[in-house]
This record gives C-alpha cells, structure tokens and sequence, in this order.
C-alpha cells in the first residue's frame, strides 16, 4: 500500500510539473500584464528595421538582406552582420540603466551531503538590492585541480533552482543532480520570477510589474543575462573552477536563457539548449514573449504582424557561433510548435558555423516527439559536454 500511494504521489507531482510548464501556452501568468507594462514603463515600440522587417521568409544567415547577389563569405563580414544583430536585441532586452556589477560575492545558507557530491545552498549578490539564489553542486572528487563548470538553469516551474536539482518535480529536469553524480561541477540559480524570488506558493512572474517599476528600461531576459553573468563573477573566485570552460544548459525556460546569455556573456563557452524556442514567424502564438509572460515586452509591438518584427530565433542562435552548441527541439511541441523549419535553420547555422571552420561543433537534433528532454538525449548531450571540456582543455576555446 504504501509503494503504491508512493507511486501516485510521483504521479501527482509529474502531472502538476507538467501542467505548470503548458499552462503559459495557454493564459498569461498571473503577475504581468502587458498594458500595465506600458503604463508602468512609457516605453514606446523599437526604432530598429533591418532587412529582415516586413518579411514573412528568414533572411538567409549568409545575407545582408533579400536582394543581396554577393553571400557573406568571410569571419569578418559575418562579424559585422553580428553587431547589427546584437545592436538590434539590445534595443529589445533593455539596458539596466547606471546598474553596475557588485564585487563577486556569496552568502552560504547550509549544506547538504548528497552522497558523491555536496549541495550548497547560496545567495549570490546581482546587484546592491538583490541577490541570486543558486545551489552548487560540487563532486567530492574532482578530476583534477581546475574543472570545468555547467550553469543549468530551469524550466518554467515554480520551484525553479529546486526541480533543476532533482529535489522536486520531473526527475526527467534534474539536469544539475544528473551532472554532478557524473563528477561535473553545477550551479543551479533561480531565474528571476521563480524559486526563492516569489513569495511561497506564488506563481512564476508573480513580482513582475514590480520589477518592471524599478527598472523600466529594462527586460526580463535582460535581467536573466545579468544573473548569469553574476553567477559567473562568483565562480571565478572559485579556485577549483577552470574559467576557460564554463558552460550552460537548459529546457524550455532554461533553453532560450541559456542562448540569451551565451549570446551575451563572452565567458559562457559551450550551450545546451532543449525545446527553447520556434521562429516568430512560424510560432502560431508570438505573444507568449510579451504578453503571457514578461520576458521581452517590447516585442509585443509585433504580435499583431509579427513579419515586422527585426529580428527572429535564426539570427540569435547563430550569434552563439563559434562556440558549441547543441541544440535539441522535436516535432510535436506544444509548448515551442511549428518547428519543421528548423531542419532548414540548421543547415543555415552549420554554415555559419563552417565560416570559422567549426562545424563539428555545432550539433542541431530534430525529432519526433512532445515538449521533453528524454534520457536517451541527456545521455548523448552529456557525453558531447565531456567531449567539448575535453578537447577546450587541450586549447583555448574560441569565443
């Protein structure tokens, strides 16, 4: 009786997980309202148009815009493609204002011995009025002086931090716990709006609109790329931690912060993204950046013809080049739907990808199958993960 009462209690917990990462497909998260965003902020839509505004096709990578005869063919002409792109993301992701980085710093809260490795429970300072909760878990044996470390950051469910390190929700989650019974270094934080960040039993993006009342200027994305980098600041006053091969990985939520920051933070060196995204331009339901969440709200300018928008997931994605990606998305997500591009989206990335004469680090998986990271797939990306720090410890890895 009571192994199967067990059983159900797995069940439940499952089926709660799950129905908290589908439900902001479907209703916008309690804590956010666009509307109240704009009144809060004043913030007016973006100035930028570039050659992909106007336009329902992707504007091929290797283009400057659809009239171009001559591809882009050089390091150097995609590097300044790159800069228009970042120039325009930034115009989306909001600026922190006069924020700026504190000295790197942690509080320890308590410790917990979790068998082959140590969870410690921290509060990591992000700025003079805020800090990042985050557990590391450290192997208690490390393979050498200087490891390598993977930031894994969690889906869309409450608990955040927690379900990321096996302690609760989908076992299928716990990347972090999977990792360091492999001996990998982690460090799992909340992202803003989850874990520790909200009151108890609140729901994600319940403080919100607060957060948008002391930085108007700013985004949720935006302020995750600060956390990162944050997080970041404190391992490399970690003596054990090789700052040379610091990676991120990442489902859903956790997917598209882990390509955001990576595209943002020159120290991030190697991304694992699972089901993190479909380009605007196929997504049947584009506002679930702007206006189901809170995340980029200047792009709910767009929703209404979302071929205006200046930019899509193609571009931001390639912006990661050339460090190693491994990106995972399958064909019947309901979460991220629409994705039979991406088999085109990849090929365009491998070429970016082939400009630095990198392409074998570049890995696109496109599969049948529902809104997960099954085993079979954690087991291949986390061999690749070894591979990659392998071979980074052999050379420096590009940026």
């Amino acid at each position: 009786m009571f192994a199967f009462s067990m059983r159900r209690l797995q069940l439940a917990v499952l089926l709660a997980a799950a129905s908290s990462a589908l439900s902001w497909d479907a209703a916008a998260w309690p804590g956010f309202k666009w509307e109240e965003w704009q009144r809060i902020t004043g913030v007016e839509k973006p100035s930028a148009v570039t050659p992909q505004s106007g336009h329902n096709d992707l504007l091929p990578l290797l283009s400057t815009d659809f009239e171009s005869k001559s591809p882009i063919c050089s390091v150097e002409q995609w590097e300044a493609k790159r800069k228009r792109i970042l120039a325009t993301l930034k115009e989306f992701f909001g600026t922190p204002g006069d924020l700026v980085p504190p000295k790197a710093s942690a509080k320890e809260l308590g410790r917990d011995d979790m068998g082959s490795y140590e969870r410690i429970h921290l509060q990591i300072a992000s700025d003079a009025n805020d800090t990042v909760p985050a557990y590391l878990l450290r192997p208690k044996k490390l393979a050498s002086a200087k490891v390598p470390v993977m930031i894994v950051l969690h889906q869309t469910q409450a608990p955040g931090k927690q379900e990321a390190c096996g302690m609760i929700g989908n076992p299928e989650m716990a990347f972090a716990k999977e990792l360091a019974e492999q001996g990998v270094l982690c460090i799992a934080p909340d992202a803003i709006g989850f874990g520790e960040r909200i009151p108890a039993d609140a729901q994600p993006y319940a403080n919100a609109l607060d957060f948008y009342r002391k930085h108007p200027k700013w985004s949720f994305l935006g302020k995750m790329v600060w956390d990162v980098g944050r997080v970041i600041d404190y391992l490399e006053t970690l003596p054990e931690v090789d700052p040379s091969r610091i990676g991120v990985i990442g489902h859903s939520h956790g997917a598209y912060g882990s390509i955001t920051a990576a595209v943002f933070e020159p120290r991030i060196k190697l991304v694992v993204a699972s089901c993190g995204f479909t380009t605007l331009r196929t997504d049947p339901d584009p506002n679930r950046w702007s206006h189901l969440t809170a995340l980029l709200p200047r792009l709910g300018y767009y929703v209404d013809d979302i071929d205006e928008a200046p930019f899509d997931w193609h571009e931001i994605i390639a912006c990661i080049a050339p460090k190693p990606f491994f990106n995972w998305a399958t064909l019947n997500d309901d979460i991220f739907p629409e994705t039979e591009n991406l088999s085109e989206v990849y090929k365009q990335e491998e070429q970016i990808y082939g400009l630095f004469g990198r392409k074998q680090v570049f890995v696109g998986k496109l599969a049948p199958g529902a809104h997960r990271f099954p085993a079979e797939v954690r087991k291949e990306v986390y061999d690749w993960i070894a591979f990659q720090f392998t071979e980074m410890a052999k050379k420096p890895p590009l940026n």
